[in-house]
């Protein structure tokens, strides 16, 4: 029901967008500019496909409060999620001895494709898409790829980039990671 909502959200801001071409048109013929006019309102509507929220893990691993709140983000606001584990495996020292970077590689990604699994199955059973990628260079490297393959990016969630002290517990609280979200717009 909530991605319902998220779709009819999306589809109002849609019209809304048309509505204002459509008055930029009226006030483009109001003033003699015919051409600009009808520019605007033969400008084909473009179906939008739904925005992408990339969740990162902590290498090959996602932790259970970045997937139960992506999950819970993606489904009120109707996102696909692209799931990205990435490792810099990628530097010279590994290149020099192949054998041992390609089996790395292989082993980095079996190990990530296993621990994504749960969250797959998670965002299958919500009815949210999901996508899994696994790339070999640094964590910011990896974002600035992914967001040149994959333009409808919008949010990005993850984890701390490296455990950091946890605050002093208060009587009854448990420890908790941050999980950071930020805007890719």
């Amino acid at each position: 029901m909530t991605r319902f909502f998220g779709l009819f959200k999306k589809k109002a801001s849609r019209l809304t967008k048309r509505m204002e071409q459509v008055q930029e048109a009226v006030a483009f013929a109001e003033a003699g500019e015919l051409e600009s006019a009808r520019r605007l309102l033969h400008e084909e509507a473009t179906e939008e496909l739904p925005g992408r929220l990339l969740v990162i893990g902590r290498e090959s691993t996602f932790s259970s409060e970045v997937i139960n709140y992506s999950l819970e983000m993606a489904k009120r606001m109707s996102y696909d999620i692209l799931a990205l584990n990435t490792t810099p495996l990628s530097s010279e020292t590994f290149k020099i001895f192949s054998s041992s970077h390609k089996q790395l590689c292989r082993d980095f990604r079996a190990l990530a494709q296993e621990n994504v699994e749960e969250f797959r199955k998670e965002a299958e059973r919500l009815s949210v898409p999901f996508v899994h990628v696994v790339k070999f260079i640094e964590r910011d490297q990896a974002i600035e790829e992914i967001n040149h393959e994959f333009k409808d990016i919008e949010f990005v969630v993850s984890d701390a980039e490296q455990e950091g002290a946890v605050n002093r517990m208060e009587e009854g609280e448990r420890p908790a990671q941050p999980i950071y979200v930020y805007s890719m717009l």
